[in-house]
């Protein structure tokens, strides 16, 4: 009866420790170092800035915590650190000095120059990039609308960080991102990138505001 018990405890432990396993490996990041992230953020941040224009539709979420508030779809064109982004309600331009906002259907038009932090919540080539300072980096696999991705998490070192934590979602055999999630003061953001293509041919006018084509438009400058 003893060693009847002992072989009974022998394999509930064996289930035990091998259902632990099971779980830890399912749920716990493969083993790709920290160097192997940064080595695929460095491929996906080249394949955003080196490319001449990169053009790009898609849908940008706010959240309040990790519930959905207001979100947007669109186009956006960029150029380095210069970009044109259009949505259904309003258009942007930055020529990578100053920027133009305006809300479609009106007669003005916001010319300001935006911050560093603005930049990069604006033009997801600066976002992903976000990772080169300050920031620890792990990296995970997974599938993204059929696509074999890998999941590249970096979290601040410290609060003088523009987002505390930020997702990259890199499809695996073009290491184009496919999406892109940033927490900023407990809130996150998620820009979806549902269309990319490269060496576009684009022309330094299209990151102006084309007063030409909005003669009537009043040009408000809050610089």
């Amino acid at each position: 009866m003893q060693r009847h018990l002992h072989t009974l405890f022998t394999l509930s432990t064996l289930s035990t420790l091998f259902t632990l396993f099971t779980l830890f490996t399912l749920f716990t990041p493969l083993n790709l170092s920290a160097q192997n992230a940064r080595k695929i953020l460095d491929a996906t941040a080249k394949r955003l800035t080196s490319s001449g224009c990169i053009a790009m539709d898609f849908k940008a979420t706010q959240f309040s915590g990790t519930t959905p508030q207001s979100g947007a779809e669109g186009h956006i064109t960029i150029s380095d650190r210069r970009f044109h982004l259009t949505t259904q309600d309003l258009e942007v331009w930055y020529n990578g000095e100053v920027q133009w906002t305006m809300m479609k259907g009106s007669d003005e038009v916001n010319l300001a120059e935006p911050t560093d932090e603005e930049q990069t919540a604006m033009n997801p080539a600066i976002l992903v990039q976000i990772y080169k300072k300050g920031y620890k980096l792990w990296v995970s696999e997974a599938n993204l609308r059929g696509k074999s991705t890998y999941v590249v998490r970096c979290v601040a070192k410290d609060a003088k960080q523009a987002f505390e934590e930020m997702y990259v979602d890199v499809e695996q055999q073009t290491l184009t991102p496919l999406c892109i999630r940033a927490k900023k003061d407990g809130d996150w953001m998620r820009f979806s990138i549902l269309s990319l293509s490269s060496d576009q041919n684009c022309d330094d006018a299209l990151f102006e505001f084309p007063k030409d084509q909005y003669p009537n438009t009043e040009i408000i400058d809050l610089r």
